[in-house]
């Protein structure tokens, strides 16, 4: 699972949009998330297309966001930019005409687990909305620990704080859990 850094500035420009409540330039927008403009405008384009972000054309033309940020989910800014998060398709093929058919059809471990990272993901994306980004790292930590939660049907619903020890990583052993 990898977000691209074309996914990351999409989030950025969409989130600062619902933070502005209004509409903002690329110029404006390239300066306060220090994104290049060119940069900046192919993302813009890529949001328009997916009908996520309006252009408003004229002298004090701008973007401004196509629906309440309520209304937009991160899930849909990501998909609107690339390819799926965590895809585990190569598991559901299992075909065997088709090219990318599984060998492990029957009895398989590894795709349940696949599968069921594949759903804790989408429903975390698909659960959390630009709204809930602008609340802050913690509430925004706190709805993550519940989607969560739910989804597990656990009763703490607390989101564990992961540090990467750089030095360390990309060993299982570089990533602590903070109490």
């Amino acid at each position: 699972m990898q977000i691209s850094r074309t996914e990351e500035h999409g989030l950025r420009l969409v989130t600062r949009l619902a933070a502005e409540g209004g509409q903002l330039t690329v110029a404006e927008m390239a300066a306060i998330e220090e994104i290049p403009e060119p940069t900046v405008a192919k993302v813009l384009l890529a949001l328009r297309r997916a009908g996520l972000v309006r252009a408003v054309r004229g002298r004090n033309g701008g973007y401004r966001l196509a629906a309440e940020a309520r209304e937009i989910t991160v899930g849909r800014v990501l998909e609107a930019l690339g390819q799926p998060l965590f895809e585990g398709r190569f598991c559901r093929s299992l075909d065997s005409d088709s090219e990318m058919s599984c060998p492990h059809d029957a009895g398989c471990g590894i795709r349940p687990v696949w599968q069921h990272i594949e759903s804790l993901i989408v429903s975390v994306l698909e659960k959390t909305t630009l709204s809930d980004l602008l609340a802050g790292e913690e509430s925004v930590r706190e709805h993550v620990g519940e989607v969560l939660g739910n989804e597990l049907g656990r009763r703490d619903r607390r989101l564990p704080v992961l540090v990467v020890d750089e030095r360390n990583a990309p060993s299982a052993r570089g990533i602590k859990e903070l109490e």
